[in-house]
């Protein structure tokens, strides 16, 4: 029981008790038509503090949990029973031998302890309401709380399953960007030619960014901007002037300096207008790129021509991981944004729009 009470922090019991105590001394005192004061009716509701607590805790933190939560309801009932009647009788005894001694004035009889358990009577109608009011109070205070904790839990519980399932996203598109660009590297290689050591720099520079800088919900955009130029960098060396590339970034780094976005979501697009567009095919590939903000949205704009017998999904995509990864990534990061891919045959076009305020925080 103990345990229980601590969980739920020493102060908020303690703020319970102050504002119960509260409002039994104001409903007296209205009630009573003023003729008290406040500070001795608030002593007289102090005197009911000792059996309020054995009824409110022994109720609410051994009885419930004990029996009631494991379904032993007829124990649960006469214990309940028994509980309200001896915290009754408890009440009281301390009103009898300890208040009444030292505020009652002249000579007055006490009643003995077996007279004071027999009067039922006095017992159930002088003294069980206020303790079934603070124990009461304390079940709906304590049924709320729980609500409350397990709703924290639930949503806490749904953060860290989504954040699992990002970083298991994350972890599948560095193996697969690695992989595509260790691919370009080999031919490279192969070809014994100047470019593969300029590559090795640039990739080196990239795996830093993906693997160390950018392991936070949201990262700078101008971070994922300069990635996307390495990258592009990247293929330029691979492809040299077989490529043709028209890249804008319109993006106003002193205006735009606090704009953070998901790290990776971006070059996911441009990764596969490279592999799927440019790699299968034959003739001079294009690749338009084009990023541009308004006022909270940002427009990602990437267009990329390919042999027209190419294969195609339904959503306009040649099929792939990188793809897959951005539409599940954005699902879980962003409130408010739209993903269109569009094939012309002889081309794609991706079209996304993300508003940045719209943030999954």
């Amino acid at each position: 029981m103990k345990k229980r009470i601590m969980g739920e922090g020493i102060s908020s019991h303690v703020l319970f008790w102050l504002i119960l105590l509260s409002s039994f001394t104001l409903i007296q005192f209205f009630k009573d038509g003023n003729d008290q004061s406040l500070l001795l009716l608030l002593l007289q509701n102090l005197k009911r503090l000792p059996a309020m607590l054995l009824a409110v805790y022994g109720f609410n933190y051994y009885l419930v949990p004990s029996f009631y939560r494991t379904k032993k309801y007829i124990l649960f009932a006469l214990s309940s029973i028994a509980l309200f009647y001896f915290a009754s009788a408890f009440d009281r005894l301390v009103n009898v031998y300890l208040y009444e001694p030292l505020f009652r004035k002249g000579l007055f009889t006490q009643e003995s302890v077996l007279e004071i358990f027999s009067d039922v009577d006095s017992l159930f109608f002088g003294y069980l309401p206020a303790l079934l009011m603070a124990t009461f109070a304390m079940t709906f205070t304590k049924m709320a709380y729980e609500r409350n904790e397990m709703e924290r839990e639930k949503l806490q519980l749904q953060s860290d399953k989504n954040k699992a399932e990002l970083d298991a996203l994350k972890s599948q598109i560095h193996p697969h960007f690695l992989f595509n660009t260790l691919n370009n590297l080999y031919a490279l290689t192969v070809q014994k030619s100047d470019k593969a050591p300029k590559m090795v720099g640039s990739l080196s520079e990239m795996l830093d960014y993906i693997l160390y800088k950018c392991n936070e919900k949201y990262v700078p955009l101008e971070n994922e901007i300069e990635l996307i130029q390495n990258y592009i960098e990247l293929e330029r060396i691979r492809f040299g002037d077989d490529i043709v590339l028209d890249c804008r970034f319109d993006f106003d780094r002193s205006k735009h300096q606090g704009l953070r976005i998901a790290p990776l979501l971006l070059l996911s697009v441009v990764e596969n207008a490279f592999k799927h567009g440019a790699s299968n095919q034959v003739k001079q590939p294009k690749i338009e790129i084009h990023l541009y903000l308004k006022a909270e949205f940002l427009y990602f704009e990437v267009k990329n021509t390919k042999e027209l017998n190419s294969v195609s999904d339904n959503t306009g995509f040649t099929k792939g991981i990188g793809v897959a990864n951005l539409k599940q990534q954005l699902e879980r990061l962003y409130r408010d944004y739209s993903f269109k891919s569009r094939d012309m045959g002889d081309s794609y076009e991706v079209k996304l729009c993300i508003n940045t305020a719209s943030s999954n925080d």
